[in-house]
């Protein structure tokens, strides 16, 4: 019997005991960490953190359905060390949890995934396009609703369809933000109180936040740009800031790496949701093009990459990792577990968006050297360069 490591890797460490495994069983899940081992973590994650000049950063470790191992880096604020307490801002990531709320709501008949959209809520931007009418939360969550990432990107700053509903692939936040505005419109109630009681409160999730709050500001890590400049919470460096009560369910959640991890877990088993729709979830429904493997030869090269229910699938020989990116100007976040062996690593990264993708790079390669995930963030680390 070996001891794995619980906590930050500082003085008072807990550690429980599980069985023995081999530091490698197969590449499909993540490598063991023992006591010597987290020494060693502890030394080379502090010099990545160091390196890219890292803001804050907390990193979660997952064997068999359990958290073995974790810790924070940097500062919440200054003079504030990150800590357990710290909530760190998803990106997107926070689509997982919006894709749980309304998987939760679909398995108690509160809602149908197939059900068209525009009898409940139909944005006044699309309304004398006929393609509204063919929306449904499926294709929201499997991003094949036909809109672009955001409506701020068009010239006119309209939504607008760009492909017809369902015909493909295509990445969208406003997917999601049509999806939770249905809801809403639907069930009469807001998006974060279904999240929190659907979710929040039967995972004692007590940290999460969809909306903006000042009062979680003091334990908010502070974003800095590549100047080392706060520009304010849930501000941007060009001076847009979110207004107090604002709410997206496509990012900017905020929570505490514990809560998250313990949601993760959670969904691993498929929790709150009928075996059909876990079925569904965990299933490609939307596939994306391929990836170039050549650019990290020794790391996974997924057979298939895409979407299922909210959720990102790659598809790999007998087994799939299931999970979600987060990227913004200041944060890369990543969250994803191996199906077959319930493995799971949790990175959040709260620095300028060049400096974390690099330092995601290097935290993969620590803890998971043969990640699927490496082809895509060494692919856009070189693309920065």
């Amino acid at each position: 019997m070996t001891y794995k490591l619980i906590g930050a890797v500082v003085a008072g460490l807990i550690l429980i005991p599980i069985l023995a495994l081999s530091d490698r069983g197969c590449r499909n899940d993540i490598p063991v960490i023992d006591s010597e081992r987290s020494k060693s973590l502890h030394t080379s994650l502090s010099e990545v953190m160091a390196r890219y000049q890292i803001n804050t950063a907390g990193i979660a470790v997952i064997k068999h359905g359990q958290v073995v191992w974790r810790n924070h880096y940097g500062q919440q604020s200054p003079g504030v060390a990150a800590s357990a307490q710290t909530l760190y801002d998803l990106g997107s990531i926070t689509k997982t949890v919006t894709a749980e709320t309304v998987l939760r709501l679909a398995t108690q008949g509160k809602l149908s995934l197939d059900e068209p959209m525009y009898l409940h809520w139909l944005d006044p931007d699309i309304e004398d396009d006929p393609r509204h009418q063919q929306l449904t939360p499926r294709m929201a969550l499997s991003h094949t609703s036909g809109f672009m990432n955001w409506r701020f990107f068009a010239e006119d700053r309209k939504l607008a369809f760009i492909n017809d509903p369902g015909s493909t692939f295509g990445y969208s936040g406003e997917g999601f933000e049509y999806l939770a505005k249905f809801t809403e419109a639907k069930l009469g109630r807001s998006f974060e109180t279904l999240a929190r009681e659907y979710v929040f409160e039967p995972y004692a999730m007590t940290s999460a936040a969809m909306s903006m709050d000042s009062a979680n500001f003091p334990r908010i890590a502070q974003s800095l740009d590549a100047e080392g400049q706060f520009p304010g919470y849930y501000c941007r460096p060009e001076g847009w800031c979110r207004q107090e009560g604002s709410f997206s369910s496509a990012g900017s959640m905020v929570i505490n790496l514990d809560d998250y991890a313990r949601f993760l877990i959670k969904t691993m088993r498929g929790d709150g949701l009928s075996e059909d729709l876990l079925m569904q979830r965990n299933s490609l429904l939307s596939i994306q093009d391929g990836i170039d493997c050549s650019v990290v030869p020794d790391a996974q090269c997924p057979l298939k990459t895409g979407y299922g229910l909210g959720w990102n699938i790659t598809e790999l020989e007998g087994n799939k990792v299931i999970g979600h990116r987060g990227s913004d100007w200041s944060v890369v976040t990543v969250a994803y577990y191996y199906e077959a062996s319930r493995d799971g690593l949790i990175v959040l990264l709260n620095a300028p968006n060049a400096a974390g993708i690099a330092g995601m790079v290097d935290v993969l390669r620590i803890l998971d050297p043969d990640s699927p995930e490496l082809h895509g963030y060494v692919a856009r680390r070189d693309r920065n360069q």
